[in-house]
């Protein structure tokens, strides 16, 4: 999460089950994160162990498949109401276009409780379209369709809602929020390759590794000296993210063009900038930004030749990976940024959506280690060589695997918190030929989770069949116990 914080220390495998406050102490942030990560994992896995994979109550049981414009005026908006007139006839209309509605309720998919609140249209989900092969246009005349449901968390700043500012502080950016995201999506193949379990294709066999280190522990040629560059040198500690940008695979020996790339940033990929206006201009290739703020000083700010990524919510919820632009003059006095480049048609326009402008640190200019604004993830098969230099002696090396190649996905991320007072990053090692070695870790996120919905298909006339039946399953509530 691209949250404004000191590190993640929550760590499952350690099974603790609170943190306590002690008297007279400083208080953390990872602290506070910490506990909610420790309660949150609690109640994820009790509903897990009793719901089972995923599960809907009855009676309440959420996101039915709608396809009869029959069934419209009989579903409810929020608190229960019925629809509006208005409402229905947008939803029919759809319906009659070849899209189908999502209904309202409560869907439990790996104990993540996800909640449609009112009848949607698939077209109209915040995100739509989710890549191009999904689009209701795309998908006429398949044979065969799993709808399913997408859900994962993402966390929300005062830059995607504003109404988490504290207008009696005089706005103060305070605390962020985790949000639970939900998207039903659609997964195409021949006839009759689609079955209710077809969502486990959408899950890696393996998730893909890193690796992470500053200082390098191990007997010197001299034992007086030590040597400047194996270390963190960083004037201040800081919190650095790396991210997959561009999913796929580690870019084959001899190619030219493809490949997974990765961006980095020294303040997880916090500092942003929201968009007030966006102006592109494709005849002379640059996009003229006019931002809200270029921040309080150059740590947290923005500089001649940084990279910068142009979101908002759809392109956050579609994971959208554009390439990234680059920074060509700032006119400070008027609150512009000039970028080289265009960015993704559409991205940025619409101030509900909360565009921004996203800064990353890592260095591009460079055609034979980076693509497309950002750096080519190159993999190695032992862990003493492949490292990749950050910054600072900071070290971030990609593990080959041994068998199929890493899918790496838009989104991956791993935290390397950095710290002054060793020299060195905050990351496991282990004993290898009796001197530690930094482990090999998965991502820390996002992580995505599946459910099926239903096997349907698109006929080329515009009408949804539900060619299986219901692939949501349901529970009963705990009979209640009479006292004796």
């Amino acid at each position: 999460m691209n949250g404004d914080i000191s590190r993640d220390s929550f760590d499952p495998y350690r099974h603790y089950t609170g943190v306590v406050m002690q008297q007279g102490r400083v208080q953390l942030d990872a602290d506070w994160n910490e506990q909610v990560a420790i309660t949150e994992r609690r109640l994820r896995t009790l509903m897990a162990d009793l719901i089972g994979p995923h599960g809907g109550p009855q009676g309440r049981c959420g996101f039915t498949v709608i396809t009869d414009p029959k069934s419209v005026p009989g579903l409810t908006g929020k608190d229960g109401r019925p629809l509006g007139t208005d409402r229905v006839n947008q939803l029919v209309k759809r319906l009659e276009g070849g899209d189908f509605v999502i209904g309202p309720g409560r869907y439990y998919v790996d104990g993540l409780p996800a909640e449609n609140d009112e009848p949607v249209a698939y077209s109209e989900q915040p995100g739509y379209p989710f890549d191009d092969q999904t689009t209701l246009e795309k998908l006429r005349g398949v044979s065969s369709s799993l709808v399913y449901l997408d859900v994962w968390e993402r966390q929300v700043t005062p830059m995607e809602d504003p109404d988490l500012l504290e207008v009696a502080l005089g706005g103060a950016d305070t605390a962020a929020r985790a949000q639970l995201v939900w998207q039903v999506k659609v997964l195409s193949g021949a006839a009759g390759a689609m079955s209710c379990a077809s969502t486990g294709t959408l899950e890696r066999a393996q998730p893909p590794l890193l690796r992470a280190r500053a200082s390098q522990p191990g007997q010197p040629p001299d034992a007086c000296v030590i040597d400047p560059a194996a270390r963190y040198r960083g004037a201040e500690n800081q919190l650095y993210r790396v991210e997959i940008h561009r999913g796929g695979t580690a870019r084959p020996a001899g190619a030219t063009v493809g490949g997974a790339t990765f961006k980095w940033s020294r303040e997880n990929g916090s500092v942003a900038f929201p968009i007030a206006g966006l102006a592109p201009d494709p005849g002379a290739n640059q996009t003229t930004a006019e931002v809200a703020t270029l921040g309080r000083d150059r740590r947290l700010g923005l500089a001649q030749e940084d990279w910068v990524e142009i979101a908002d919510d759809g392109y956050a919820l579609r994971a959208a990976a554009e390439p990234l632009l680059q920074v060509d003059r700032i006119d400070r006095d008027k609150l512009q940024v000039v970028l080289s480049g265009v960015g993704p048609a559409g991205t940025g326009q619409d101030q509900t959506r909360h565009p921004l402008l996203r800064r990353w640190d890592h260095d591009a200019s460079d055609p034979a280690t980076s693509d497309q604004g950002a750096l080519l993830v190159t993999e190695s098969g032992s862990a003493g060589d492949g490292w990749i230099e950050l910054e600072d002696g900071v070290q971030i090396q990609f593990p080959a695997s041994s068998g199929s190649p890493n899918e790496y996905r838009t989104g991956d991320y791993w935290l390397i918190p950095a710290r002054t007072a060793t020299g060195d990053v905050i990351w496991p090692r282990r004993q290898v030929g009796g001197q530690p070695e930094a482990e090999a870790r998965p991502p820390r996120g996002v992580r995505h989770y599946y459910a099926p919905l239903v096997i349907a298909s698109l006929g080329g006339n515009g009408h949804w069949t539900l060619t299986t039946p219901d692939c949501r399953k349901r529970f009963a509530p705990l009979p209640a116990v009479n006292s004796p």
